[in-house]
């Protein structure tokens, strides 16, 4: 398969009105209280996040932990797919992020960013992938960035999944970024250890001749690289 016909299969186009707007919910725990905050977060954590999915308030739930203990980053991170989002914020009066009061009693902050899923593509289903979740500074207007995704970022994305590296991608904008920790966020999902650890090669290999706008677009921050809590859904 050519690079342009993965392409069209990944990419997908600028977000519908009618698409349901995410949360993504970024938490710490005192490193003392991480091993225990997990178990909660994946036990009664994870399921009152479906309760919430099975009562029509979430359309999804993702649930990621990070691999390494870093203050400059979160222990674990949900991404939320609202369906109603009136009966969310009812939700929220009593269940602050939508987590049980155990899970909360282990949290020492928690960072909300509402934000519109504007690309997305691959799912393929993987037994052990790989999170890297980059958040960026965005320094130009949104539409000018949908191109820049458009015209470069995607067709890497594209090149990385004809190589087996690259299993799914989401990419988020965050609404009312003003004073946000990220304005974009990137989610990669790599198919595995190896396929995370092929990743310089295969970047080197297919995209040495291609360098970055030379417009200054976007500025990264601190990626965190994470695993997925055994409770994932994906819509």
């Amino acid at each position: 398969m050519t690079v342009a016909l993965v392409l069209a299969a990944l990419a997908s186009p600028t977000v519908a009105a009618e698409d349901a707007a995410s949360l993504i919910i970024a938490c710490q725990a005192a490193p003392a209280n991480r091993a225990a905050f997990r178990r909660e977060l994946e036990g009664s954590g994870a399921r009152q996040l479906q309760r919430w999915k099975d009562e029509g308030a979430l359309q999804a739930y993702q649930l990621l932990f990070s691999r390494r203990v870093d203050s400059r980053g979160w222990d674990a991170m949900a991404i939320l797919t609202l369906k109603d989002a009136a009966r969310w914020k009812k939700i929220e009066r009593d269940f602050p992020a939508g987590l049980p009061a155990n899970v909360l009693a282990l949290t020492t902050a928690i960072d909300t960013v509402p934000a519109t899923l504007v690309r997305h593509g691959g799912q393929v289903k993987e037994s052990e992938p790989v999170f890297l979740v980059i958040p960026y500074e965005v320094m130009v207007p949104t539409a000018e960035y949908i191109a820049y995704l458009d015209d470069y970022v995607l067709p890497q994305f594209a090149g990385w999944s004809e190589e087996g590296v690259l299993a799914s991608h989401a990419v988020y904008l965050a609404r009312y970024p003003a004073g946000r920790p990220w304005q974009s966020l990137l989610v990669l999902e790599y198919r595995n250890d190896q396929a995370l650890a092929a990743r310089d090669a295969v970047v080197a290999a297919k995209w040495k001749a291609v360098s970055e706008n030379k417009k200054n677009v976007r500025a990264e921050k601190t990626p965190v690289l994470a695993d997925p809590a055994p409770a994932r859904q994906i819509p």
